[in-house]
């Protein structure tokens, strides 16, 4: 269930005494982590050797140590992926006072990995919230994450050109900002019900594909934005930025696709990239199809099957950068009224 909150960070109270007993702690668990997963074939470059080992299936904890601060995440391996065979990574983030272990319950993702067969990774936030303003006296949770995926990368058979991220409220502006600052390491990434206010200024190497979900009626984060801002397509301000920056063009098109539920692309973008928007009409603070159901209006998609539906038509992703696009090309943010019909937060 998501949590009401105001998305501010409460870091955890410092213990220094527990820090000598917690690095030794972590140094166990590395050495743990490196004997229990099958090593990458010496000489390999970004993406792992064709030769790799199928993964030991199943659910385990990794620590990774980052900023001082010993992380971790629940991480999933299905057992039908064949032997010599990378498979994608899904990064998975909650919500505010979340876990990755509930967010596992929460999203469906690992039953799905399961039938689908890519590997998912639900890290912890370092204390209730992600650190999406980017604010240099939190944890820097970028940093975090970067090395999440360098460490499973290194110990896992994963195809590195395809590494996405998803994540739900505060845990979706998280994604945000991953997409921003990790452009040349993720394939596409996938934001549900986020609030995107907070948001650091947004530099993109490369243009990243997008799927943003968001209920109409969302009053924990507004489809809109907190400050309500119009725009002339009547789409959330950072779904227009994020086509800009993606260098689409022209305006997205729209068709139903559930009772109450509009869907919005852009085609026209830089490199290929996609951004899609679905908007759930009267929809409000909700991951679509969630364990529990979040309360509000009953379910009229399955988020955690749209996401990974929208990732599966992706193609695997160069990591070089690209120069930004021409700001002449990004759709207008601001002014105007929404079209007459559309639904109003």
């Amino acid at each position: 269930m998501l949590i009401d909150d105001d998305f501010v960070f409460m870091p955890q109270p410092h213990r220094p005494s527990l820090w000598g007993p917690a690095l030794c702690l972590v140094a166990v668990l590395a050495l743990a982590l490196v004997a229990a997963l099958p090593a990458r074939a010496a000489g390999s470059g970004a993406a792992p050797a064709a030769a790799c080992s199928a993964p030991t299936a199943g659910s385990f904890t990794v620590s990774v140590q980052s900023g001082g601060i010993v992380r971790q995440a629940l991480v999933h391996v299905p057992a039908g992926i064949p032997a010599g065979t990378p498979a994608p990574l899904l990064l998975a983030l909650h919500g505010a006072y979340g876990t990755g272990p509930g967010m596992e319950t929460y999203s469906g993702f690992s039953s799905l990995a399961d039938t689908d067969d890519f590997i998912v990774a639900y890290p912890n936030a370092a204390g209730h919230f992600w650190n999406i303003s980017g604010a240099s006296n939190q944890p820097n949770d970028v940093a975090f994450i970067s090395a999440l995926i360098s460490t499973l990368e290194s110990n896992l058979c994963i195809d590195s050109s395809r590494v996405y991220a998803a994540g739900v409220s505060n845990g979706a502006g998280m994604v945000a900002l991953l997409g921003c600052d990790l452009s040349t390491h993720l394939a596409g990434i996938a934001a549900v019900a986020g609030d995107y206010d907070k948001l650091p200024a947004c530099h993109l190497k490369r243009p990243v594909p997008l799927l943003e979900i968001h209920g109409t009626s969302d009053r924990i984060a507004p489809y809109r934005g907190k400050g309500a801002h119009a725009t002339v397509n009547g789409l959330p301000p950072f779904v227009d930025e994020w086509a800009g920056w993606d260098g689409c063009s022209g305006s997205a098109t729209s068709r139903p696709i559930a009772t109450h539920t509009v869907m919005f692309k852009w085609k026209k973008c830089s490199r290929a990239a996609t951004v899609e928007h679905i908007r759930i009409i009267a929809g409000r603070h909700q991951w679509p199809g969630a364990t529990p159901p979040d309360p509000g209006p009953a379910s009229t998609i399955c988020a955690s099957c749209a996401i990974w539906s929208f990732f599966s038509t992706l193609g695997a992703q160069s990591t070089s950068p690209a120069p930004a696009p021409p700001s002449t090309t990004q759709p207008p943010t601001t002014g105007g009224a929404p079209p007459s019909g559309g639904a109003q937060p």
